[in-house]
Order: C-alpha cells, then sequence, then structure tokens
C-alpha cells in the first residue's frame, strides 16, 4: 500500500471534530488527570505499543510532522513521549488515557458542579482565588446559591493558593468560602460558605439570551459559551430556536457575548456563522476559513476528494435561520478562542464586525481527536495534535497575538456584572456604538484588573478547533463517532 493511501484510509478511521482552542472551556468540570493508571504507564510493552502508536500518528497527521523522531526508549513515558514532540509554537496538542471522557466533555453532557471557574492571583500575594464567570441553570452550583462574580478565597477550610488550587477545585464535592471585593478594600473573607457536589449536567452552550428595545432599535444579546452540536444537535437546535426568536422579535443589531467561549466544533461555528452572515453570502456558498494540513495530509485530501472537499474549505451553508446582518458586535476577553476566533475572523470579509473588550487566544489551528482505531480499540488513549490552520478568505491568519479589539475594555470579574445588565462595561460600550453615541462609557474601566489570570487546564483543552468527517470519507469506510 503507498504512503499517501495509507495516511488517507487512517485519516478516514480517525474522528475528526472541529474545536477551536483558546481553547479553553470555562465550566467548572471534574476530570480524571491525564495519567490515571501508573500500573498502565509502568509496564515497557505497553509503554511500547502506546509510544509505536504515538509515532505512528503523529508521524502522519502532525501540522509539524517533519519535527517527529522515534523516542529515544520505546518503554518511555507515553505523555512524556507525546509531548517532547511537540513544535515550539504549539500551546495546544494534548494527550489523554481517557478517551470517553474526552468525548463526554465535549459533548455538553457531563459530570460537573456547573459554574464556569476563573482563577485569579492576586497583586503581590501568591493567593488565588475564583472568580464565577457564569452559572448554569438547573446546575447544582446554581441550587446552592452560586452566582456570576462569586468570589470563592477557600476550598474545604483551606486557602487557594498556587500550588494547590486546582487539585482543590477539581475534587467532586467541597465545602467552598466565599470572599467580598470593594476598591478600597480588596478581596477580604467572609463567613459565607456553600457545599458544593458534581453531578451530570446538560450544559446548553446557549447560556442567556435577550432582545432589547434600545435607542428605539431591537437589540439581540447573546451568551455563547461553546461551539458544540449535542449528541443529537440538540445544542445546535437550541441555538437556531434562539436564532428563531431574534427574527421573529425584528432583531437589527445583535451583541454576541463571547467572552467566555473557548471554541470548539468547526461545524457549530459554521452553523451560527450561517445565520448571521448577508444572506447574498450564505446563498452564493461564501468561503468561511480555509485550512492548510502538512503535506502527507493535503496530498490525500487532494488525491481523494479533490479541491472542493469539505476538509479543504468550509463555505457557509443555508440552515434555515437567517438574520441577514450587515453588522455585529462580539465581546471579547483573553479566554475567547479557536472556533470564537474562526467564527470572527471568517465573518469579517463580508460585514461590518466591531470586537469590544480584550485581546484573544491567538488560536489559528485545528485539531483532530484520535482515539486507536484497531478493532478492538487496544487501548483508551486518544491524541488531540494540531493537523491545520486556518486562514479566512482574504488569507488573514497567523494572529499570534490575538484579534485585537476595536473598542478595549477589561473584563474585571471583581466587579461582574449579570448578563444583559446595561451597566456592564463591555455590553454598554456596544449599545452606545448602537445607538450612534459618543461611545462615553469606554472611560468605565480604565483602571487595571487588580489581579492576574491563572491556568484553566479545562479551558486550554477545550481552546481547539475540532473538525468533523465528511460524507466522502464516509463512504471509504470511515466511522463517524461523534
Amino acid at each position: 500500500m503507498n504512503n499517501a493511501l495509507r495516511i488517507f484510509l487512517l485519516l478516514t478511521s480517525c474522528m475528526m471534530l472541529t474545536f477551536l482552542s483558546a481553547c479553553q472551556k470555562d465550566e467548572e468540570e471534574v476530570l480524571s488527570p491525564v495519567v490515571t493508571d501508573e500500573d498502565e504507564t509502568d509496564d515497557p510493552s505497553q509503554n511500547s505499543l502506546l509510544n509505536s502508536w504515538i509515532y505512528e500518528v503523529m508521524s502522519d497527521y502532525y501540522f509539524w510532522n517533519e519535527d517527529v523522531t522515534p523516542p529515544a526508549s520505546w518503554a518511555e513515558d507515553p505523555q512524556d513521549y507525546f509531548y517532547s514532540l511537540i513544535n515550539g509554537e504549539d500551546e495546544f496538542s494534548y494527550i489523554t488515557d481517557d478517551y470517553e471522557g474526552l468525548m463526554q466533555e465535549f459533548s455538553g453532557v457531563y459530570t460537573s458542579m456547573g459554574y464556569s471557574p476563573s482563577f485569579g492571583l492576586l497583586s503581590g500575594s501568591q493567593e488565588v482565588f475564583i472568580a464565577v464567570e457564569y452559572v448554569y441553570p438547573g446546575s447544582p452550583a446554581e441550587r446552592a446559591g452560586l452566582q456570576r462574580g462569586d468570589i470563592i478565597l477557600a476550598i474545604d477550610g483551606q486557602t487557594l493558593n498556587t500550588d494547590n488550587y486546582y487539585d482543590l477545585y477539581s475534587q467532586a464535592q467541597y465545602t467552598a468560602t466565599l470572599g467580598a471585593y470593594d476598591e478600597a478594600n480588596g478581596i477580604s473573607t467572609t463567613d459565607k460558605t456553600l457545599s458544593l457536589s458534581a453531578e451530570v449536567i446538560q450544559a446548553d452552550p446557549v447560556l442567556y439570551k435577550e432582545v432589547k428595545t434600545y435607542a428605539g432599535q431591537k437589540v439581540g444579546y447573546l451568551v455563547y459559551t461553546e461551539f458544540i452540536s449535542g449528541e443529537n444537535e440538540e445544542w445546535l437546535n437550541s441555538l437556531g430556536t434562539t436564532l428563531d426568536e431574534f427574527t421573529q422579535a425584528g432583531v437589527t443589531e445583535l451583541v454576541v457575548d463571547l467572552r467566555y467561549n473557548p471554541g470548539g466544533e468547526i461545524a457549530a461555528a459554521q452553523y451560527l456563522a450561517s445565520a448571521l452572515a448577508p444572506a447574498a453570502v450564505v446563498s452564493s456558498g461564501g468561503v468561511l476559513v480555509n485550512f492548510e494540513y502538512n503535506d502527507l495530509v493535503e496530498s490525500s485530501i487532494l488525491a481523494y476528494e479533490g479541491n472542493n472537499s469539505e476538509n479543504l474549505v468550509t463555505k457557509f451553508t443555508a440552515n434555515g435561520h437567517s438574520l441577514n446582518l450587515n453588522r455585529i458586535y462580539f465581546l471579547t476577553s483573553g479566554g475567547t478562542a479557536s472556533a470564537s476566533e474562526l467564527l470572527i475572523n471568517g465573518l469579517e470579509p463580508y460585514m461590518e464586525v466591531t470586537l469590544i473588550g480584550e485581546s484573544t487566544v491567538g488560536k489559528f489551528y485545528g485539531s483532530w481527536v484520535i482515539p486507536d482505531t484497531e478493532e478492538p480499540a487496544r487501548h483508551n488513549w486518544a491524541v488531540m495534535p494540531i493537523v491545520l490552520k486556518y486562514a479566512n478568505a482574504e488569507g488573514v491568519t497567523d494572529f499570534s497575538e490575538g484579534l485585537t479589539p476595536d473598542y478595549p475594555v477589561e473584563d474585571n470579574l471583581l466587579q461582574a456584572k449579570p448578563f444583559g445588565d446595561e451597566s456592564d462595561p463591555m455590553l454598554a460600550t456596544a449599545l452606545d456604538l448602537i445607538s450612534g453615541g459618543l461611545n462615553a462609557r469606554i472611560s468605565i474601566d480604565k483602571e487595571p484588573k487588580p489581579y492576574s489570570p491563572l491556568q484553566n487546564p479545562v479551558k486550554s483543552r477545550k481552546s481547539n478547533l475540532l473538525l468533523q468527517n465528511t460524507e466522502a470519507i464516509k463512504t471509504i469506510g470511515a466511522q463517524a463517532s461523534y
């Protein structure tokens, strides 16, 4: 079998999800660590199998596959070997020994307390706090009374610091001690505690929606937390229902809040983009983004699917929902990544796009989730390597510093407002611009935040752009599992 055919057949049997990363997903989730079975990774023969599989996959699909070399020892720890292959430009590739858990995480149905944390380090201190970005309706966190903007300073009586914050947060149940903030005194501990326990939740990414009448105009406001379709497209259906409600209400201006959206599936970004763009662009099948792969993968796609393959280009496609907008406002932060950035970048050639907030992550790469494709599977590991980068119809890519806001406004969670509150500095700026005002409210948030953000591993993982299987691939025998 020639190399191109071998690459293509392996490619078609892998799960190709579209998940853009800045990607950092915000939901508080209880996840297994990357390595959960020490006995497995201590087994030299198992390590040899895993490392051989990693080497083959990365040699074939990794965007920088020319850098891939065999391990110095086939008994090397697989996780260590995988990360030794990662290119210096790559902050997003990932490996796990829990493939099923990863797929649940991406489905929007998983075990969680139901709140999205932002970890912060107080200026001049080693003390860490958790600021709540949002809470899912009906979740354990909401039932316990947790709200957007709440501050957690201790868990199970232990003050959070740089060494313990993520381990304490990741427990399945705990008691959280809340804090309070004021500009004069900073953060102080309160005597309020909440007991939280994780359970399986339904995480609809349409977190908040509202139609406002502002300055005589109908303005839609949508808080969208992740680009996911759902196992039976239930989350796309929820998004479609919201877009139809906006259309029926006569919305002519739209504010999409992507502050806490780390990315997700390309298909979900295509769905939303096609509902927002001018109708003429959608009906003509305009290019949303083009994809570039390593030479092996690209030549295989061209040989078996041709220049118009859905693996090479994603176009606007009519889906029964159309706001037919000529301009749009996006609220962004340092957590806006991947599919969120693809949506923004892909729309810019066709309409007036205004960014309000903070610079985005700067992820213009995409990934495939690749498990073991043997029948039966020999292990439960999966890799999520960078396999492509994308550019919009005008060739814009490589925005490594992120997408820059037209109107800079910091997202200070210590002074967070409820979603839809018109005193929220970002939303206020958007409404001022829509009304044609002088945008005076932009001065509200000029003071720098009194903290610096810390890494959220869950969000980092979810900031990948995932690509789905196409019908052309399925006809050659691919088994799409998502």
